[in-house]
């Protein structure tokens, strides 16, 4: 919650919205949006996070293992596609 005072002096109380919080499964959707491509503040956007919880996930400060969750998806989803 911020407080804004305008240009009359008054006050008043402005809410931002907080950033999503990601699951597990989502950082392994981080990954393979980073892997197709998209920078971090697109992956952000999408969703629906802030640019710093996509940066955590693809260093591994968070959700250690994801990484290897999302390169099974991928490696699953090849298979089908070659079946």
């Amino acid at each position: 919650m911020f407080i804004e005072i305008n240009a009359s002096g008054s006050a008043g109380i402005t809410v931002r919205p907080q950033p999503a919080v990601l699951s597990y499964a989502d950082a392994a959707t981080v990954w393979l949006l980073s892997w197709t491509g998209n920078d971090d503040n697109v992956i952000a956007a999408k969703m629906g996070t802030n640019v710093g919880r996509v940066a955590d996930i693809l260093a591994e400060n968070i959700y250690v293992g994801s990484r290897d969750n999302a390169e099974r998806m991928r490696n699953a989803r090849t298979l089908m596609l070659q079946r």
